[in-house]
């Protein structure tokens, strides 16, 4: 198989895997575990940002949040996602933050993560979810034109 193939079929997977976890995550707001809801919608944009930095053969940390590498390298990207960078990292950022505390809760209080989270969190982490995902697909699908 070709270099180009096989790697847009890696970043195809990476698609479908943040699907799924948006797809979870409604499934989790709508039984009320708006905790789980928040984690998978983070995995979710996790894998949609590194799928795009992968595209653009851009090296990322191995970390939760890559957010702030599209901002390192915006000149590659075109114009109409370009301006989109400054939302997409802040809701990488602010989601990976929730990370930990969307499975263990607040272990200094002993709070667990059902209670540090509510529906509107939950809707809210759908909503950014989705549009990050529109967003990469659209560039996903523009840009393998291009290869």
């Amino acid at each position: 198989m070709h270099n180009i193939e096989r790697r847009v079929r890696f970043i195809e997977s990476y698609f479908r895997n943040a699907r799924e976890r948006i797809e979870l995550a409604k499934i989790s707001m709508n039984r009320g575990f708006y905790n789980n809801t928040v984690r998978l919608c983070q995995e979710a944009i996790e894998l949609l940002i590194k799928a795009i930095l992968r595209l653009y053969n851009i090296e990322y940390p191995k970390a939760h949040d890559v957010g702030y590498v599209l901002k390192e390298y915006m000149q590659l990207f075109p114009k109409w996602f370009r301006e989109k960078i400054p939302d997409i990292a802040r809701i990488s950022r602010d989601l990976s933050h929730n990370r930990g505390p969307a499975m263990y809760g607040d272990e200094n209080s002993e709070i667990p993560p059902e209670e540090l989270y509510d529906e509107q969190d939950a809707i809210n982490a759908i909503k950014n979810a989705q549009f990050i995902y529109d967003l990469c697909y659209k560039l996903f699908k523009e840009r393998v034109k291009q290869l």
